[in-house]
């Protein structure tokens, strides 16, 4: 997992002033960080959201640029890791499940009482 930089107080207002940057320019972290290309798109695809589906869309232009600006990750990162970590314990569990020798009414009676 990706560190954030808020570890020291340095971190902490860098990663204020990006934020701020955010509430004024979709992209604002990137560019910050000398992503040019990133901070770029973000800004072009934010003012687009924005037009398309209103402040929700540039909020999560806004919350992606800087998600990515300060851990390297985007939210499609994250929502992909744990979309990948339920299937994972959903697997664990199954495995689980279909190992025991007791049929799921036997589980719920033995739970209830």
């Amino acid at each position: 997992m990706a560190q954030i930089e808020a570890q020291n107080p340095t971190g902490v207002l860098a990663n204020g002033v990006k934020l701020v940057g955010e509430s004024f320019l979709p992209g604002a972290s990137l560019l910050m960080e000398g992503k040019f290309l990133d901070g770029a798109a973000h800004s072009i695809i934010g003012l687009g959201a924005k037009v398309v589906f209103g402040p929700l869309g540039l909020v999560l232009v806004c919350a992606d640029s800087f998600a990515k600006a300060t851990t390297q990750k985007s939210l499609w990162d994250y929502a992909t890791d744990t979309y990948h970590a339920q299937i994972e314990k959903r697997k664990k569990a199954h495995e689980v499940s279909a190992t025991s020798t007791e049929t799921p009414a036997v589980k719920v009676i033995k739970n209830t009482a």
